[in-house]
């Protein structure tokens, strides 16, 4: 099993993806991880390496590349706000969008990081990361095509969230195994 799962900040993508792979017995990669990871090899901030993201497209490249690497592997969980897009389409994968209200996302990101202008960040940041991803990729922010499972999770608990993925990948499965 292979699931991509991506998701803007505050859409909990992160917290459902640590508990689905905890519950399915699958590896967890998050993309954070790799990102942080890549800043630290370079000996510098997440916020310096970020803003170099701006001018500098092969490091973005790389850290995506990395990501794809560890997404071949099986029995893997993947969360990453590219990786439904950009992995493989010869490689069979679930992909799993998570999306949130833009007022409830900020709502959760404030809550979270306790930080006055975490809202005025974020916004910035997800700005940034849709004009590069679009001119390095052609991601359309809109555009949910690629992905076999959209959820909205506004209104919806974290328990609610991973009980509805989980039904989905269960239905996923049934349905592989009568093709």
């Amino acid at each position: 099993m292979r699931i991509l799962l991506s998701g803007l900040s505050g859409t909990g993508s992160t917290t459902a993806a640590k508990r689905i792979a905890a519950d399915l017995g699958l590896d967890y990669v998050y993309g954070g991880q790799i990102f942080r990871s890549m800043a630290e090899e370079r000996g510098i901030s997440l916020e310096e390496l970020a803003e170099s993201l701006e001018e500098d497209r092969e490091t973005e490249q790389e850290i995506d590349r990395r990501l794809v690497r560890e997404g071949r592997r099986e029995n893997v969980l993947i969360e990453g706000r590219t990786v439904g897009w950009i992995f493989p389409r010869d490689v069979p994968a679930v992909r799993i969008w998570l999306t949130c209200d833009l007022s409830e996302r900020l709502r959760r990101v404030q809550g979270r990081e306790h930080h006055p202008r975490s809202a005025e960040n974020l916004l910035r940041r997800e700005a940034s990361d849709n004009r590069r991803y679009e001119v390095l990729y052609g991601i359309v922010p809109e555009d949910f095509s690629p992905f076999d499972l959209v959820l909205d999770t506004t209104t919806l608990s974290v328990d609610d969230v991973v009980e509805k993925i989980e039904s989905f990948l269960q239905g996923q499965m049934l349905s592989e195994r009568a093709s």
